[in-house]
C-alpha cells in the first residue's frame, strides 16, 4: 500500500545499498581506520606533487 502511495505521489523508493554504504555500515573500526589512513596518504601525496609542480612552474617563470 505504501509503495502505491509513494508511486502515486512520485516519491522514489530508497536506492539499494552500495559497496560504499555497506563499508560504512558494516566495516570494523580497524578496517575503517586502515582505509582512511590510505586515503589520507594518497591525498597528501597528490597535494605534495601539486605543490612541487607549482613551485617548479614559479621557478621556471622567474628564470625567464
Amino acid at each position: 500500500m505504501i509503495k502505491k502511495i509513494r508511486s502515486f505521489l512520485g516519491l522514489k523508493q530508497k536506492a539499494g545499498t552500495t559497496d560504499f554504504s555497506d563499508f560504512f555500515h558494516h566495516a570494523s573500526s580497524e578496517e575503517k581506520t586502515k582505509v582512511f589512513r590510505e586515503v589520507l596518504r594518497g591525498a597528501n601525496e597528490d597535494q605534495r606533487k601539486l605543490v612541487e609542480r607549482y613551485d617548479r612552474e614559479i621557478a621556471n617563470k622567474a628564470a625567464t
